[in-house]
């Protein structure tokens, strides 16, 4: 009789939930939120035309489902440990989005700038989640 790694539905809800926190720090004054503005050229008239609700929505779901499709991959992968889901994560993120999204950014004439700042969300939420995942394990006894 053995274990089975299986999915710790509650780290892959605490991983959506701190994902949350990832955009709004990124998009802030501190970091890259004015430039972000400069780059995309908007005005405080086109802020005021998003629901953030359903925005804000859209990223809790877009988060869940991006947790557990980790969680997922790391059970089939028998991903055991935070460096083993820090680095299946970046290479999730690198070959099915970064390079992904830079080359539709590119062909939109979109700058590259743009499109890292864009990226570091989604990399630091992928990395928090994997380093989450990958060390708080749940098993079943068979």
């Amino acid at each position: 009789m053995g274990t089975t790694l299986r999915i710790n539905h509650v780290a892959v809800w605490v991983a959506a939930l701190l994902a949350q926190a990832v955009a709004p720090l990124i998009y802030s004054e501190v970091f890259f939120g004015i430039r972000w503005v400069e780059l995309n050229e908007l005005t405080e008239a086109d802020f005021s035309k998003v629901d953030m609700g359903i925005g804000l929505s859209l990223s809790f779901i877009s988060s869940l489902a991006e947790a557990y499709m980790l969680a997922w991959l790391f059970k089939r992968m028998h991903v055991t440990s935070a460096v083993e889901g820090l680095k299946i994560s970046l290479l999730v993120w690198l070959a099915f989005i970064f390079l992904e999204i830079t080359t539709q950014n590119y062909f939109s004439v979109r700058s590259f700038e743009l499109t890292l700042i864009d990226e570091s969300v989604v990399l630091v939420k992928y990395e928090i989640a994997g380093i989450l995942l990958g060390s708080w394990k749940k098993y079943s006894e068979q």
